[in-house]
């Protein structure tokens, strides 16, 4: 005769987690087992429900929201334009508040930083606002607060902003009460637009959030002052596309498919055309078809036209702009970030068409410039992998024939020399430019589906308002301080020729020479590079371990059994063992009832069970790679005690 006692490891119910699949269980109450008492596993259900068989489970619909900005890489080559007008090189970049460079030539005006699409505009009556302090409210008896990022609702300032949201303030690692500022009190600068009685500003760092980090509240109403009219105020333009994902089970190539098709369509915001229709001769601007109708990819003339729509309909002037980077440190200290703009000569674009010639078949269009990314896309590696977002406009050099405007260049960089004499602008040390232009990500919603399940370390930039920022107005206009600072990095937010050294090797040389940098002074050294800079996502996905058809579930109390691995591993162990086949799978979790499990007979003094380490690992005793497994993993213990009859 015998007796069962069943015991329930659950990770859920652990206050000793390492990951999941690894956690200790502590027992209620002690089970004492004795000389042929039988412990075996009775049944195990591991929680594979996001990657069943190395799939991405959806359980419900996911709702993608998205929302661009874009760039320019601002390099010299690309300051020199032929036009019809006069078949000589102009240039149709400006500099409006670096007076200074108009005394340089077209060459001598590139940087090679990145400088960001912004519109620019007064402001009017009382419906703008700055925000220039929040307070923390750390939870009672709290000693320390942090990590945490601490974000916030607004609607930039820009004619027809929708909501978005902003990092005000970011807390890498725990902040001790004793070190924390004067009354919790942090400066900051949101400019959002509100109504007579405040801004609309809100937090949207959760609650759940705050409290995980030691904070009760963060508080803001009383650090709200308006922006009076007349103010110019340049803002980041941001391009939202929104599409859904099904519920489902998917590969990662799959998940990468469909967010591609819907992020590369050309035609995502209507029809396009490259055909400037003969009415429009006296203002090109009013064309409706472009040949980019894409919240990834837009022109400088379609741009300009949906800003001049958006004043027609409010009655106000705005400009077009681009706003130099963060990080824009000179030789000789200063940090110019984000205090320069430049713009384009859209008179001058515009003239270049039909050049008042009556016969249509003599037809030339404006002169027009794309601005965003043609190489865009959530890309499945499949040698390493990973997934990978790509999101930017190559540089493409080594065409065969450009006279013939052929179409066969290849992507890569240019040794471009900066040819700068002034100490204190123009002055970023880079001669490579590794894009033409680009977007970047504001928002990528929901951040659990973009973070938990796909892996990415969140490669939203942060638009950063200048807290001691004093706004010009329209009388000293020229010489303006942005409104606004962006820091990217390559591969962490933006993407780009990835600068190898093979980049660095001029393979039309026998001898395999450097680049002859005494040439950049006339022009410009192409070479010729397939590799990108992606943002890559922190899962590895397809992994070769699991791919063997099992796990190895390991349950450690002071059990003396051996389970001997093959010859030469030397993975040998003591513990209780189960072994679960990887694909046999029940409403998405990996289950077993105790068919692998190998039994153990206990002999010698009796001994006491409390505690249970539970691991899940790989056959070759690795533990299992965090997207496999989630957190509802259960191990049920069979223990069996042998009854002597009286």
């Amino acid at each position: 005769m015998s007796e069962t006692t069943i015991l329930e490891l659950r990770q859920k119910d652990s206050s000793d987690v390492e990951r999941n699949g690894i956690y200790k269980t502590t027992l209620s109450s002690a089970v004492q087992i004795e000389e042929g008492d039988q412990v075996n596993v009775k049944a195990i259900y591991l929680d594979t429900s996001e990657s069943s068989a190395g799939l991405i489970h959806l359980e419900d619909p996911v709702n993608i929201d998205m929302e661009m900005c874009m760039y320019l890489q601002n390099y010299n080559q690309d300051q020199q334009y032929v036009t019809n007008v006069s078949n000589t090189p102009t240039s149709l970049r400006f500099y409006p508040n670096i007076p200074v460079l108009d005394s340089r030539t077209i060459q001598e005006k590139g940087d090679n930083a990145i400088w960001w699409l912004s519109s620019h505009q007064q402001t009017i009556g009382n419906q703008n606002w700055q925000l220039n302090f929040v307070k923390l409210v750390p939870l009672p008896g709290a000693t320390e607060y942090g990590p945490i990022d601490i974000q916030m609702n607004y609607t930039p300032l820009a004619s027809g902003a929708t909501q978005t949201q902003t990092t005000i303030l970011s807390f890498k690692k725990k902040v001790k009460i004793s070190d924390a500022p004067a009354r919790f009190e942090y400066a900051v600068k949101v400019l959002g637009k509100g109504d007579g009685d405040g801004g609309f500003f809100s937090l949207y760092t959760s609650q759940e959030q705050l409290k995980a980090a030691g904070l009760g509240n963060v508080t803001f109403d009383e650090f709200q002052e308006p922006v009076e009219p007349g103010r110019v105020v340049f803002n980041l333009q941001r391009f939202p596309l929104k599409f859904t994902i099904p519920a489902g089970d998917y590969t990662p190539g799959e998940i990468a498919s469909i967010v591609t098709e819907n992020m590369t369509n050309l035609e995502t915001t209507g029809k396009v055309s490259d055909v400037y229709t003969v009415t429009a001769a006296t203002n090109p601007a009013t064309k409706t078809q472009w040949p980019a109708m894409s919240p990834f990819l837009t022109t400088i003339l379609k741009n300009d036209k949906y800003l001049q729509d958006l004043a027609a309909a409010e009655g106000v002037t705005i400009g077009q702009s681009f706003v130099n980077q963060g990080g824009y440190i000179t030789p000789n200290g200063l940090n110019n970030s984000g205090i320069y703009y430049m713009t384009y000569n859209l008179a001058g674009m515009r003239a270049e068409f039909d050049l008042g010639d009556p016969d249509p078949t003599n037809f030339n269009p404006p002169l027009d410039k794309y601005v965003g990314a043609n190489q865009v896309g959530l890309i499945f590696n499949e040698s390493t992998n990973k997934l990978e977002f790509n999101l930017h406009f190559p540089l493409y050099v080594n065409e065969s024939e450009p006279d013939k405007q052929s179409n066969d260049a290849q992507p890569g960089v240019r040794y471009n020399a900066i040819l700068n004499t002034i100490p204190d602008v123009f002055c970023i040390p880079t001669g490579m430019p590794l894009r033409y232009s680009g977007v970047a990500f504001t928002k990528l919603e929901p951040l659990d589906f973009w973070t938990n399940t796909l892996g990415f370390n969140n490669p939203v930039v942060t638009e950063i308002h200048d807290v001691n920022l004093t706004y010009p107005t329209a009388n000293d206009f020229s010489y303006a301080n942005n409104s606004f600072t962006i820091t990217p990095q390559d591969g962490v937010n933006i993407t780009g020729a990835f600068p190898s050294l093979d980049v660095g090797v001029v393979k039309s040389e026998s001898r395999y020479s450097t680049p002859p940098f005494s040439n950049l002074t006339s022009g410009s050294i192409d070479i010729s590079n397939p590799a990108i800079w992606s943002i890559n996502s922190t899962k590895t996905y397809n992994n070769d371990i699991a791919a063997e058809g099992y796990f190895l579930v390991d349950v450690s109390p002071n059990f003396n059994q051996n389970l001997v691995g093959g010859a030469g591993t030397g993975q040998n162990s003591k513990s209780t063992q189960s072994i679960v086949n990887r694909y046999y799978t029940q409403n998405s979790f990996t289950s077993d009832q105790g068919a692998g499990s190998i039994n153990y007979i206990h002999t010698g003094a009796p001994e006491m069970l409390s505690e249970f380490q539970v691991r899940v690992l790989n056959p070759d005793r690795s533990t299992v790679d965090p997207h496999i497994l989630q957190d509802k993993n259960t191990v049920f213990i069979e223990v069996i005690k042998k009854k002597t009859e009286n």
